[in-house]
Formats: structure tokens, sequence, C-alpha cells
């Protein structure tokens, strides 16, 4: 789903973290219910490439509610697709409970800096967008600014079956921690966000499978996840990313 001027989402997202072995194995369980989405079937590998630019508070905020998970959370982050895109994405994705709520909207990519920098300047030209309004608008009023830029390839399925359910299979996540409004990054300065002590796994490296439905989940889902014995647990790229970095102070406690 990258194109149109603003797409609003609500869903639910299953994380599994799995082996290789076990991603071929669910590769071959979709087949008869899926196919490649039309960007995965086109790109080398039948993989593209994403990167997400998050953002944070001062006071790391949203890094933190994550942490202890809280029922109603968001995460700011702008998405990229390098080589691929003309445009970034301003997301916005909330979670209540078990519902994922993401808006997003397309920004030129010469121009997006400008409007995060300035929108007043930046807003007449790119036009009106719910969606860009809302990232920008909770942007100034948390005071948020880049913190983290991460990076991963990402293989991904979509239902022929269903209105709305996909697959999709993450790997060569990486991070960088950065503090300007660019995506520039130094090539030497990746640290692996999907080794064995990062993900809490004993696999050499662990595939992150998210299965992402509305309602409901389909009924070849739950078939899935029972035959091949998935486990569902938490997995963030962004509080893995800032983990691995070690960057957000601790959460002081002041005793009065």
């Amino acid at each position: 789903m990258r194109q149109g001027p603003e797409t609003r989402i609500e869903r639910r997202e299953f994380k599994y973290l799995i082996s290789h072995e076990v991603a071929d194995a669910v590769r071959r369980a979709i087949r008869p219910f899926c196919d490649l989405d039309r960007y995965a079937e086109r790109a080398p590998g039948h993989r593209y490439t994403i990167e997400s630019l998050y953002f944070d508070t001062p006071n790391w905020a949203l890094f933190h509610a994550n942490e202890v998970e809280l029922l109603d959370r968001f995460k700011l982050r702008v998405r990229h697709y390098p080589g691929a895109s003309a445009h970034v994405f301003f997301e916005v994705k909330r979670r209540y409970h078990d519902i994922i709520l993401k808006t997003r909207g397309a920004v030129p990519v010469a121009r997006w800096p400008q409007l995060l920098a300035d929108p007043w300047v930046a807003r007449e030209a790119i036009g009106p967008d719910p969606a860009v309004e809302r990232f920008v608008t909770l942007t100034h009023t948390h005071h948020a600014a880049p913190v983290s830029l991460v990076r991963y390839e990402r293989e991904a399925w979509a239902s022929t079956i269903d209105d709305y359910a996909r697959v999709t299979f993450d790997t060569h996540i990486r991070s960088q921690h950065v503090t300007d409004l660019s995506f520039a990054h130094d090539p030497r300065g990746w640290r692996a966000n999907d080794d064995p002590e990062t993900q809490g796994t004993a696999d050499s490296s662990a595939v992150v499978l998210e299965l992402k439905f509305t309602a409901s989940a389909p009924t070849w889902m739950m078939h899935l996840v029972q035959r091949l014995s998935l486990w569902r647990r938490a997995f963030s790229k962004y509080g893995t990313a800032i983990r691995t970095w070690n960057i957000p102070p601790l959460r002081r406690v002041e005793v009065v």
C-alpha cells in the first residue's frame, strides 16, 4: 500500500518470530490463498527495501509507552521505499488494545523536510491531506524529532479470497541512531536488530512474520497458526532499535 494521497487502515496484526525453515513452510501453506503483492512480485528476490524514520519526544514518551505496552499508544514515522517511489509517507500508527489504526499520507521526497521544519511555508504547495496534517500536528504538538532510522527487507503476500488479509516476512532488520530530517545514512553505521540477542531467540537470525487482517482472522490463517504451532509474541522494530543503541535515558522516579 504505497500509493494514494491518503490511506486510513484499521486492522489487527499478529507477530511471530520464526526460523527461515518455518518461513518456507508458511509460504507453502499460504500459496492456495495468497499471491505476492505487486511490489514484491517485481522486486529482485521478491523482497523490497523499507526505511522508516522514527520520531520521539524529548523525554522518549513514545518509546516508553511501547515498552510498558500502554493500551492506547502511537508511533510517528516517515516511511521511504528507496529507489521505488517519488514520495515518502507520513504515518501515525496508533494501537488501542489489539486494534491498529494507521493513517498515511504521501509527500514528495524533495519537500517533506521543509514541511516538518516550516509547515506554514510548504503546506500550500503540497495541498490538503488529513493524514499529513495529523502527522505534522502531532509532531509539533509533542515536539517530536527523528531518533532512529530502521531498514529491512520485506516479502509481502496478499489474500486472493479475502477483502483484506496480508502476510509479510521481514528480514535483515538494522538501524542507525539519527537526529536529522533526512534518510541519509552511514553505509557502515548499521547495527543488526535481527540477531539472537536482540530478538531473544535461539536461532542464528529470525524472520519477523506478521499476519494482518481486519475484524477477525481468516480460517486459513487460524489453521496455519495451529498446524505450524506458531507462538505469537510482541516485537517492535522501533523499540528493538532503541534498545540496541541504548540511547534513551532511563525513566527517573522522584521520591517525595
